[in-house]
């Protein structure tokens, strides 16, 4: 089968619902960056970038990028593309022009609800696996779900600001529904009677909100393990017996 056949199949795949398959697979992406020089900047002082990438089978071979002017190949099978496409005046002129005609219009009309918008994220804390050697415990604050981007998330212990040294913080990452995640961890040595909280200011939030967490002694983690082994062989025991009371009421219903 020629490479028309196999894209053709791939294109059928696709418009059919049905998941597209790992090889032979073409995907154009095109991607607006844009820049703002302060907030509340006019449309026309917003720096724009647009870029177009072609991929094939996962990999990106070739490259448009308007702040070059003209497409470069990634990888070596992009070449023969790349070279194409720019001895082609109207697909250049195309893509330059889709600055304006597709970033910068797109963010006129869409700027003004992305602004109003204000999305509250949710937080949660998770204690991390600790150090038995050290005594240390690593927290991780998960803050997910919001709009727009900028946040700031502390970690307090007893109701002071924990120094940044034990705190490490991932890069902001993009859910794909016009909302934003973020992890901050922190390291310590939790003792009992301490209590921690992370506090995340962000515009949706009228005034920061935080949540707490305190560390549990080991008498305690034993109780609650000791509870939940109790619970599960209880339901081990009784499962057989309300298996047999079922299959009795179900023959006294049939005679």
């Amino acid at each position: 089968m020629g490479f028309a056949g196999i894209l053709a199949l791939a294109l059928a795949a696709v418009a059919s619902g049905a998941e597209p398959p790992e090889h032979f697979l073409i995907q154009e992406r095109f991607e607006c960056s844009l820049t703002a020089a302060a907030a509340g900047s006019r449309p026309e002082d917003v720096e724009v970038r647009f870029v177009h990438r072609h991929i094939y089978d996962r990999e990106e071979l070739a490259r448009f990028d308007s702040a070059r002017g003209e497409y470069e190949a990634v990888a070596a099978l992009g070449e023969p593309d790349a070279r194409y496409w720019n001895g082609q005046k109207e697909v250049l002129d195309r893509r330059r022009a889709e600055v304006d005609a597709f970033c910068r219009h797109n963010y006129e009309n869409d700027e003004p609800f992305a602004r109003k918008r204000l999305v509250q994220p949710k937080m949660s804390i998770t204690p991390a696996e600790h150090d038995s050697s050290s005594q240390k415990t690593v927290l991780i604050c998960d803050v997910a779900g919001f709009w727009p981007s900028g946040i700031n998330v502390t970690w307090l212990r007893n109701g002071k600001e924990e120094d940044k040294a034990r705190v490490m913080t991932t890069a902001l990452i993009r859910n794909g529904d016009w909302t934003f995640q973020i992890q901050v961890m922190l390291e310590t040595k939790a003792e009992r009677g301490d209590v921690y909280a992370c506090r995340v200011e962000h515009p949706s939030f009228p005034t920061p909100a935080s949540i707490q967490w305190e560390p549990q002694s080991d008498s305690a983690r034993s109780k609650m393990w000791t509870g939940v082994a109790g619970i599960i062989l209880g339901l081990v025991f009784l499962a057989p017996g309300f298996i047999l009371f079922l299959r009795n009421k179900k023959v006294a219903l049939m005679s």
